[in-house]
């Protein structure tokens, strides 16, 4: 990103992609559907949409990817996830682990979290092709990145060792050092309990590690550290997975991955995309994809983590915001700064949408040109479908969270007569049916604002 006054953040992050010169643009992001995937990874989802969009607009070719790591073993469960189940299924991957709730009919646990998610991106405007990790791992492409990785583990090995040596200290390197004498790449996946990993009792992860690779024969020796199994198995047997840190790199290689973007925990200096992007050069021969680093979006003052249960999902939002508005937040936010989403601030975001509205129609004119010309490329980023040359007419957040507490006093039709006499335009498309729909989703906000301010004040009477 090198340009200091370019109109928008995006536009740098396009330049980087145009200095590889990809006759394909492949885009990409990935996910563990290891349980209810909560809001923020739309984040860097949407980066990717916004990308998408403006490429096609200039005439590239583009792929745009989300990858589902449903081939991830269960490390964790959230909380919500009955206990007997956890006990049953801890260490399978998300893939061969049905599905928790009864009669959903779902394939399998990841499906299950990684349909929740998808089934929102319509609404979202998100344009994608999913990648289940699981399917992936069975195909003869995919096995030839596990060959190639296990036939250079000694050159993976160094490229670790010299990005995560320097962080440990020396208790730890020594340890680390330790491990990596009989490290191989990759883990398998075990015939008999369908474990990839054991959880020791002090909270350690000890993998179904590759033991010996048997180059001529093509396969590869593992003890299941869950049941003691041990065999050889052969590398198109689809029950071999790359470790994490080849994993990605091997994902770039195969698809020719021209930007992913990554959160800040693996974009860090030496940290995870590091090493991958070096593994992606020296092991598979592609120089790797347009590294783009990203804050954390937090729910209020507090981070959500999937696998921990805190979170606050798509369809959450959904239920009680716009779509675009959600947009409108992640595209006027420079990547590296964190956003915090207030659901008790929803009207001040309707707020200023209706200002880059405005901008944007000419009906508001500022002085700064370069806040102007950010914020036109703004809307555009925001809207799902495409821009009218006039616009449009609509109801007002803050008359809709008005009708939302007088439902009970007046009919439906009553109301939708009264939100109708108040729009101040020609344009009156609001069918009743739409109307409905857009009240239900503020009554749900104004709930959701009551519960918040009731726990807040039981917090503080108890205190």
């Amino acid at each position: 990103m090198n340009k200091e006054f370019s109109i928008h953040w995006l536009e740098d992050i396009l330049d980087e992609i145009y200095s590889k010169n990809p006759e394909q643009i492949t885009l990409a992001t990935g996910k563990t559907p290891s349980g209810h995937v909560h809001l923020g990874i739309l984040r860097e989802i949407l980066i990717c949409e916004s990308l998408r969009k403006r490429l096609k607009e200039r005439g590239k070719k583009v792929k745009f990817y989300l990858f589902l790591d449903d081939f991830d073993a269960a490390k964790r469960f959230p909380d919500y996830i009955d206990k007997h189940f956890q006990e049953e299924h801890l260490g399978k991957p998300f893939a061969l682990i049905p599905c928790p709730e009864k009669n959903c009919g779902c394939e399998s646990y990841g499906h299950h979290y990684g349909n929740e998610l998808t089934s929102t991106f319509k609404d979202f405007g998100i344009k994608n092709e999913v990648i289940w990790s699981f399917e992936l791992y069975q195909t003869e492409e995919m096995q030839e990145m596990i060959k190639i990785a296990l036939e250079n583990n000694d050159l993976i090995k160094n490229i670790l060792k010299k990005y995560i040596l320097p962080t440990l200290d020396e208790q730890k390197q020594k340890l680390f050092l330790k491990m990596q004498e009989t490290w191989m790449p990759a883990m398998v996946l075990c015939e008999r309990c369908n474990r990839l990993q054991k959880r020791t009792p002090d909270g350690a992860i000890k993998p179904n590690r590759v033991i010996s690779y048997l180059k001529q024969e093509e396969s590869v020796s593992y003890t299941c550290s869950a049941c003691g199994f041990n065999n050889e198995i052969p590398l198109s047997s689809g029950r071999i997975k790359l470790n994490w840190r080849v994993d990605w790199p091997a994902k770039w290689a195969l698809f020719n991955t021209t930007c992913e973007p990554a959160g800040k925990d693996h974009s860090v200096k030496g940290g995870a995309y590091d090493t991958g992007l070096e593994i992606c050069q020296k092991l598979y021969g592609y120089e790797g994809p347009v590294k783009v680093p990203y804050e954390w979006l937090r729910l209020g003052d507090q981070d959500m983590k999937t696998s921990k249960g805190i979170v606050f999902t798509p369809k959450n939002y959904l239920e009680i915001g716009d779509p675009e508005i959600y947009r409108m937040l992640i595209y006027r936010t420079n990547p590296m700064k964190h956003i915090s989403l207030r659901i008790e601030e929803l009207p001040q975001y309707y707020d200023f949408f209706e200002k880059i509205e405005n901008v944007y129609y000419g009906l508001e004119n500022l002085e700064s040109k370069q806040e102007e010309g950010f914020l036109k490329y703004l809307y555009e980023l925001t809207k799902i479908k495409p821009i009218s040359k006039k616009k449009e007419a609509k109801i007002s957040f803050n008359l809709l969270i008005f009708l939302a507490q007088i439902q009970n006093l007046l009919p439906l039709e009553k109301l939708y007569q009264k939100a109708l006499s108040w729009i101040k335009s020609e344009n009156k498309s609001l069918t009743i049916e739409d109307f409905k729909g857009l009240l239900q989703r503020t009554s749900n906000w104004v709930n959701e604002v009551k519960t918040m301010i009731a726990e807040e004040y039981g917090e503080k009477k108890q205190t």
